[in-house]
């Protein structure tokens, strides 16, 4: 997932420059079978706090899609901060995101965001990937974009009473969820995934690639092929593969 949104664009003078950087490395990875991705976060100058800080529905948006179409197909996206809601989903599905990789089942989060702090919600979404409705992203229904959720890991009873107290703090009384947590594919997993979803995805972020962090990488490859027989597929795939079963092909 590269990034492109008005944040990059500010700071470097192009929305692509995270393709342009390394562009034949993008390049090779693509040509051996592997689906690159946009990633973005919902930021725009605010000139009378003197900083980037969140703005909810980016005129922008377009614009960056279109700088790494210049380069690739953009069919799949993961959005800063896992954030989302109807409008970003819709405004998704009509840019021809073909997948969105952003749910974090059980979850809600109170993150910085510039000198906002917003709400990230994923409490009611299922943990199968599912088309989002038009008036509710957690919900099933009829959008062409295919929303694929994160894999939850066991959390523990001191991981539980934190989130929790963490919720209270915010006046959340919802208990849902409390017993799932996420982990990144570069930590070192203590216990295995746990879902009964078909379909599991995790996620990294790249300065998780040290040294150690790599080994855990190929140690949790191992765990899942293990585990779970997998197959590995791209997101463009899965959503290929998840409406032909849906039709019964």
């Amino acid at each position: 997932m590269i990034r492109a949104d008005d944040s990059v664009r500010f700071a470097t003078g192009k929305f692509d420059s995270g393709y342009l950087r390394i562009g034949k490395t993008w390049d090779q990875l693509s040509d051996e079978g592997h689906e690159l991705g946009w990633h973005m976060h919902l930021m725009s100058y605010d000139a009378a706090a003197g900083c980037y800080s969140f703005n909810p529905e980016p005129a922008w948006l377009g614009a960056a899609r279109e700088s790494l179409a210049q380069h690739f197909d953009v069919r799949s996206t993961r959005t800063g901060w896992d954030f989302c809601s109807n409008w970003l989903m819709r405004r998704l599905d009509e840019l021809g995101v073909v997948v969105d990789l952003s749910a974090l089942p059980g979850n809600v989060i109170w993150q910085a965001a510039g000198k906002t702090t917003i709400e990230v919600n994923w409490l009611r979404a299922a943990s199968s990937p599912y088309h989002p409705a038009a008036d509710d992203y957690q919900k099933n229904g009829n959008l062409q974009i295919l929303e694929v959720p994160m894999t939850g890991f066991p959390n523990s009873v001191a991981g539980m009473a934190r989130r929790l107290a963490w919720r209270l703090r915010h006046a959340c009384l919802s208990v849902k969820g409390l017993g799932s947590r996420h982990t990144m594919l570069t930590e070192r997993w203590k216990q295995p995934p746990r879902s009964s979803a078909k379909t599991a995805a995790f996620f990294f972020h790249p300065s998780g690639l040290t040294a150690s962090g790599i080994e855990n990488f190929r140690t949790n490859l191992d765990t899942i092929r293990s585990l779970f027989n997998a197959e590995f597929v791209t997101a463009s795939n899965l959503a290929r593969d998840f409406d032909g079963i849906r039709r019964g092909g």
